[in-house]
Order: structure tokens, then sequence, then C-alpha cells
């Protein structure tokens, strides 16, 4: 590979790393603007629909850009367990605490636990019904995934092309008969679940091999991805209407990460900023920084928001269209400067994520 195709796989890559993080705060701050609105400010909620559809493409993209710079490479197994387990599991070391800490602060004085057994037993609860935060499945997910990488990147050096397609096929229709409930795992212990919904992902990982992998003569042009976008878009909007109001309680299963519109958004993302390359300086700069704190910034983030929505930074402060960008550009803004100042402290770089 030449030195400038290099630097566009990796500016690319960037970009995306940081796109998915936008989108996870975006996510998380629109959110709250389907949920308080359903039955009550339907132009408010459907703006909340449309901002939340506009990046279900958010966790499925990380597992897609693991997937395509992971999956490609040889590995020695120890060594990257070393390598890559520690860039997680020691911040969360840190972070799965730190929340646990933050989240007995949030209590109300009538609600917080205070004895030594209260405490645990609050805490454990926690841990067991949310893991702490809810963002943080995300880490044990990746925890769990990293585990396999090295054992899938073999197989599927020696797999064709076709029988990637085939299991990625299988892996959407299996998705599909469990969304419509021709099987259940609720059946199966808690940890089992979880376990098995983490799992799930490798089809993404899968994904990301694929597509970094494609000849060139079936790459999307840019503008056919974004056709695609868009209508990914529009189906999840107008089924999540739909489905919603004949209902008649708020029906959010079209905007599942595995739905077949998910999948299609992921790719096409993927190919809107594939081998883009942005000719300013400072903005190539500014995406290479917050790439690099992306998942410390991942890490903070829902703080910054319960911290904000405490002082009264919240989308209601004005029309969502409006508040929601404002508090997004905000959190991530104040994420990234925790995670820079954590990182000046010597003891604290490593944990920060």
């Amino acid at each position: 590979m030449t030195t400038e195709n290099s630097s566009k796989t990796i500016q690319y890559f960037d970009s995306l790393r940081v796109l998915a993080t936008v989108a996870v705060i975006l996510i998380h701050v629109s959110s709250p603007v389907m949920n308080m609105n359903f039955g009550r400010n339907t132009e408010f909620w459907l703006i909340g629909v449309v901002l939340t559809n506009l990046v279900r493409f958010a966790v499925p993209l990380f597992l897609v850009l693991s997937g395509a710079t992971l999956l490609i490479k040889q590995y020695k197994i120890i060594d990257f367990y070393k390598k890559r387990l520690s860039r997680v599991l020691v911040p969360m070391l840190f972070w799965l605490p730190a929340y646990w800490v933050f989240r007995w602060l949030m209590l109300r004085d009538w609600e917080r636990p205070l004895s030594f057994d209260a405490i645990v037993s609050w805490g454990t609860d926690l841990f067991v019904a949310e893991g702490v935060s809810k963002h943080l499945w995300f880490v044990y997910m990746i925890l769990l995934l990293y585990l396999f990488i090295p054992i899938i990147s073999k197989i599927l050096k020696r797999a064709s092309r076709q029988s990637i397609v085939v299991f990625l096929a299988l892996w959407l229709i299996l998705n599909y008969l469990q969304s419509i409930h021709v099987f259940s795992i609720d059946s199966f212990p808690l940890l089992a679940q979880r376990l098995y919904g983490y799992m799930l992902y490798i089809g993404y990982l899968v994904l990301g091999y694929f597509l970094q992998t494609l000849h060139a003569q079936y790459k999307f042009t840019r503008i056919s991805a974004t056709i695609l976008y868009t209508t990914t878009v529009i189906i999840n909007t107008f089924l999540t209407y739909y489905l919603s109001f004949q209902s008649g309680k708020q029906t959010l299963t079209a905007m599942g990460t595995f739905t077949i519109t998910t999948f299609f958004q992921v790719i096409a993302v993927y190919y809107i900023l594939k081998d883009f390359e942005f000719k300013n300086k400072y903005s190539t700069r500014t995406i290479q920084i917050l790439s690099n704190y992306s998942f410390g910034i991942y890490l903070v983030h829902i703080m910054v928001i319960s911290l904000f929505f405490r002082v009264g930074i919240f989308w209601t402060m004005a029309n969502p269209l409006v508040s929601v960008p404002i508090v997004v550009l905000l959190t991530l803004i104040t994420s990234f400067i925790v995670i820079f100042l954590f990182r000046k402290i010597p003891f604290m770089a490593k944990f920060a994520g």
C-alpha cells in the first residue's frame, strides 16, 4: 500500500470513528425527545424520531470499524490480548466504580442508601439491571468480542467471499426471526441472554471485514450510498410513525440495531466517507484528535449529559431542532475537555480512555 493510500485509510477511519462518537451522543440526547412527547406533542416526537433515525448506525459503525481494522491482520494471540484488552479493560477499572459513585451521588437524599450493606445491595442491583450505566454495555460487549477476534480473523481469511455473504444473510434472518418472536431467549438466565446479545454483534465485525476487502468494482459510489442512507431514514421514520399510532404506544422495533434498514444504513455511511479526504489541515487535525479521544469521550459523555440535565441544559430549552444540536455540541466539547485534562494527570492518563 502506498503512503498516500495509507493516509487516506487512516483519515476516513478517523472520520468514521468521530462520526460514530457524535452519533452515540445524539442518540442519548434525542431519545428523551421521543420518550417525553409521544401522545403529547406529535411535532416534537417526530423530530426526535427523525434525529434518532439519522444515526441508527452509531454503535454498529464502531463494530464495523473494528472489523475493518482488526480482522484483516494476523495476530499472535497473547500479544493481541495484552494490547487490545488492556486498552479497554484498564479504563473500565476506573470508569465502572466511577459510575457507581456518580449514580449514588445523583440519587435524591431519601433514595440514597447509607449503610455498607445497603450500598452493596444497591450497587449489585444496579449492575445486574443496568450494568451500572446504560452505555457501559458496549465496553462489556467489546471485551467479550475481543476474545474471539484472532479466531474470527483466521476463519475469515480462509473463507470465500460467497460464504461470508451467506453468513451475513443468515445472521440477518436470525435477527429478523427473533424480532418477530419466532423464537425467544427470554426463558434463558439473564447472563445467557446478555452474552447472546453481545455475541450477535459479531455480524457487524464480519461486515467491516467484508466491506474493507471488497474489490473496487463492488463499491458504492458516494451518491448511491447517500441515496441508500436517506432511504433508510425515511423507511425507519415512516414505520415508527405507522406502528406507534396503529398500536397506540411508542413502538421502536423498526429502529433496532439488527434490522435490515440499520444494516444498510451502516453500509451507506461507510461508503459515504470511505476514501474521503479533508483538504483543510485544521479539519484533518481536529478529526485526528477527536478520533484519538473517542473512547474516553464515549465513557464520560453520560456523566456530562446527566450533569447538564441537572442545571437545565436539556432539549426542553428550545425547539428540539435547535436545542438538541446545541446539547450534543456542548456534550462533545465538555467530554473532550474532561478526558484531555485526565490525560494530563500522570496516574490518570491510562485510565482516561
